[in-house]
């Protein structure tokens, strides 16, 4: 399904915020070059960008530079400046990873940020119902996106299952696919979780923050 766009002129009229501020957090990185879209209108060229996402990234700007300047909201929101280096020991103290988190762990602590955007899919699959060998097989996708985790602005992750029914056998089988945005699957599948990544590594970089 597209994603609905919004106007640059309606972005700014709906925030309050000013032309010099939209473009100020561009060139800081808080907004990604990906999100300005350059589109042919009757008036001539215009910039749109994708309405769920532009809105809630304003309004978290607004919210958090109370409490942290601008460069470090960079480091918490910015998708393009994830924490290489981070580790955590104690995963499920993060929200987005939680108890649900805790059938997932593989060690004792030292989890990588990308082990820990990894985790918090999984367990966002499990609060969907999702069976935990397939919440595993979430994490074990995850896991394997080194550059959409460092960039990951318009990619998806996509848990799903179909059943295969060939001579009087029927088996049904749960995969999991990455990549991005519009990402389809054939019709006789069926999407258990779809889960925007960038939205899931700006979680966790935040709680990790917090």
């Amino acid at each position: 399904m597209a994603e609905e766009l919004i106007s640059k002129k309606e972005v700014l009229k709906e925030t309050g915020i000013s032309y010099g501020q939209l473009y100020r957090w561009k060139r800081m990185g808080l907004i990604p070059e990906a999100w300005f879209i350059r589109r042919s209108t009757f008036t001539g060229q215009e910039t749109f960008f994708p309405k769920e996402k532009i809105l809630r990234r304003i309004e978290e700007i607004l919210r958090l530079k109370e409490e942290h300047s601008l460069e470090e909201l960079v480091k918490i929101l910015s998708p393009e400046a994830t924490p290489e280096q981070v580790t955590c020991d104690d995963p499920v103290s993060l929200p987005a990873i939680g108890r649900e988190g805790r059938e997932l762990l593989w060690k004792e602590g030292g989890y990588s940020f990308r082990e820990l955007v990894a985790l918090a899919a999984g367990a966002q699959a499990l609060r969907n119902k999702t069976k935990l060998h397939q919440a595993r097989l979430l994490v074990a996708l995850a896991l394997r996106l080194a550059e959409p985790i460092r960039a990951p602005t318009g990619h998806s992750l996509i848990l799903a299952e179909k059943s295969l029914d060939r001579e009087g056998i029927s088996v049904r089988i749960s995969f999991a696919v990455a990549g991005k945005e519009p990402l389809q699957l054939d019709p006789e599948s069926k999407v258990l979780v779809r889960l925007d990544l960038e939205r899931l590594v700006e979680r966790v970089k935040r709680e990790l923050g917090g």
